[in-house]
Parts: structure tokens; C-alpha cells; sequence
């Protein structure tokens, strides 16, 4: 069945085969929305917004789009391919175009141009041009403040191959913390944690297609993905905890809240890069059925002397967590994999020897 489909995606794409779009164009929420979308996380709307957003940035070359969302069911699986690196970008966007000019996919104009015009706010940076979309700022005393940021790489980097993933060398995995995202929006765990909410709060819902931001390590996962590495969800492992066998290592971001089988998959795993500190950090139980995670056990839950819900000898939150300098980063060995001494959210950005690092301690042994 999947050759069929795919042998149906090829099809359509014959139709714009002169058509050409440079690899690694599409931003990084796009494919990720696509990704929940194929497993039908996210709406058929929440799709299209960014379809709608490739037809702005003049990424698909077609006319227009008319006025309701409309996709066909079995492009599911073009997208699920395209996550998963079973077709290549400039096909996913070829067979895009070539359903919407053949109105056998519409979008619903959703967003207007200058929610999406691309703001550079910051053209210092050696490695990436770093841009933010104007919906995605907030102002403070008058100042525009991103509170979403973007990358691309540049070409010009020199010895640019000591940073990127070379699937020769390297069968790693980075995991993206999707439950941790989830626990920080609010109302949720933290509003709990002030006082301001019953437990109740404690059960929220798993976020999907929101922003990881800034405890989600969002620049982690935009930046490696640029540089090539494969992207799984904390989800996967947690549905699938055997899944990490197949990678030689693993590189774990601020996965603060995870289930028993995911710690149990982790600390088993013979390597892993712990990125961030205060990983593994809290126990909690995911339903899928209703899409919701609740906290079991850390934080101070559901007594107070408790610190780490797993009591995981080598939690490493205090005094890391809160050094966001990283002036002194070093990694440290543990019996499964190596930890870093800082909280590497804003070193990733710009820091040469950390990225060439993070490759070093994954190549295979």
C-alpha cells in the first residue's frame, strides 16, 4: 500500500518535475506541523495555515488559494514520508504544487503577509541568520521583542562538515521535548507550582503545534535540524520504547518531564548526550486517547521532600540549570553518556567548538 501511494506522489510530481526549491528552505515548524498532521495530531486547518505560509514566502509557485481547506486524505502519507526523510523536500513541495493547481487540494487564506514578512533582528551572528515573523513579537516599553526566533544557515562557514551530521559517521538521534513544552504553557504545572491553581492543573493538555520555546529547547531542535539531525518526540519513545535501540546514541535536550518508560528507555540506552541539565527530571503519565499528560511524581509532588520523581542518582539540575552563560561548559562522563555543566539554550546560537563537540561525542565507536 505505501508503494502504491508513494508511486502516486511520484506521479503527481511529474506534472512540475522542472520545478526546483533549494533543500532546506521550508522552517522547521512547517515539517513538524506536518509531521503531527500525518498522525493526525493536528487539524486539516492547522495544515493548511502552513500550505498558506509557503504560498506567502513564495516557496510554492502557484497562483492562488480559494476558499475552504480541503486535502486529500492519502496526502497523509506524502507528508509522513517527507518527515521522514523517505522523499525529499523539493518533491513534498512539487507534489504540493501540483495538487493545488490541480484544485485537488485548496487552502483557505488564513494568515495575512505581514503576520509572516521576516524580521531580521539580529545580523551579527557568524553561523546563522537568525529572523523572527512579525505575528511572533511582543513589545516592552515600546521595544519589539521576538518571543519565536528563527535560523538558516549560511554557506560560508568554513570547515562547516565539522558541525554537520554525516549519517556515515553518526546514527544519532536528538529527542524533542514535547511533554515539557506541554507542562510550561499555562494554565498548567506551573500554575499549580504558585499557588494559583489546584492540582487539577497538573493534568494538561499535550501540545502538538505550539512553539516549544525557551524550556521546550527550541533553539536545540531548529539548529540541529538544520544541521541534519534526525528528530524524534519524547511521544515516540514513550509508545515505542525500544525504539532507541535502533541509534547508536541519543541526544537528549530538556526533556524535563518524562514517563517511566521513556526514563526506562533513556537510562538504558549505552549513549547518551544529556544536553541540558535537569533532564529526567519528573514523572508523568500520558493518555493519548484523551490527549492530556498529568505530573505522578517530582517537583515537590505530591510531597514535598520529593526532588527528582525518579530519584536518579545522576540528576544534575542544581547548580546547572540555571547557569545560562555556559562561559565554562565542559561535558562529564556518567555510565550511560556524557552531561553538560550549563544550560546550552543560548550557547548553541554561536558557539563553533560546542556544535563540533556535540558531533564528537555521537560519531560511532
Amino acid at each position: 500500500m505505501k508503494i502504491l501511494l508513494l508511486f502516486f506522489t511520484m506521479l503527481f510530481c511529474l506534472g512540475c518535475a522542472l520545478t526546483t526549491h533549494a533543500e532546506e528552505s521550508v522552517p522547521f515548524w512547517i515539517k513538524n506541523n506536518a509531521m503531527w498532521w500525518s498522525a493526525d495530531k493536528i487539524s486539516d486547518d492547522e495544515f493548511a495555515h502552513g500550505v498558506d505560509w509557503l504560498i506567502f514566502d513564495g516557496l510554492l509557485n502557484v497562483s492562488s488559494s480559494v476558499s475552504e481547506n480541503e486535502i486529500p486524505f492519502w496526502f497523509k502519507n506524502t507528508a509522513d514520508y517527507w518527515t521522514h526523510n523517505l522523499i525529499s523536500e523539493t518533491e513534498f513541495l512539487n507534489a504540493l504544487e501540483y495538487l493545488l493547481e490541480e484544485n485537488l487540494l485548496t487552502v483557505k487564506r488564513s494568515v495575512s503577509l505581514p503576520d509572516y514578512q521576516k524580521h531580521q533582528f539580529s545580523g551579527n551572528n557568524e553561523f546563522f541568520t537568525i529572523y523572527a515573523y512579525e505575528k511572533d513579537f511582543y513589545f516592552e516599553n515600546n521595544n519589539p521583542i521576538p518571543k519565536d526566533i528563527q535560523f538558516l544557515l549560511k554557506s560560508d562557514i568554513e570547515h562547516i562538515e565539522d558541525i554537520l551530521y554525516d549519517s556515515r559517521k553518526q546514527n544519532s538521534a536528538v529527542v524533542m521535548p514535547i511533554f515539557t513544552s506541554s507542562a510550561y504553557w499555562e494554565p498548567g504545572f506551573y500554575t499549580f507550582y504558585r499557588n494559583e491553581c489546584s492540582a487539577e492543573c497538573l493534568t494538561t493538555k499535550i501540545e502538538y503545534s505550539k512553539f516549544l520555546g525557551y524550556s521546550g529547547s527550541s533553539n536545540a531542535v531548529k539548529i540541529l535540524s538544520l544541521l541534519g539531525y534526525p528528530l524524534i518526540a519524547d511521544i515516540d519513545i514513550d509508545k515505542d520504547p525500544n525504539l532507541l535501540d535502533t541509534f547508536d546514541s541519543v541526544i537528549l535536550l530538556h526533556n524535563e518531564y518524562v514517563t517511566q518508560k521513556e526514563f526506562e528507555s533513556i537510562t538504558n540506552h549505552p549513549n547518551v548526550l544529556y544536553l541540558y541539565p535537569n533532564a529526567l527530571y519528573a514523572e508523568i503519565e500520558a493518555n493519548y486517547d484523551e490527549n492530556i499528560i498529568t505530573l505522578i511524581r517530582g517537583h515537590s509532588y505530591p510531597e514535598k521532600h520529593i526532588d527528582n520523581g525518579f530519584d536518579w542518582e545522576f540528576d544534575n539540575t542544581r547548580p546547572y540549570e540555571f547557569d545560562t552563560e555556559c562561559l565554562d561548559w565542559n561535558f562529564y562522563s556518567i555510565p550511560n553518556g556524557h552531561m553538560l555543566n550549563c544550560f546550552p539554550e543560548n550557547l548553541i546560537i554561536d558557539d563553533f567548538e560546542f556544535l563540533k563537540e556535540i558531533k564528537n561525542l555521537t560519531l560511532k565507536k
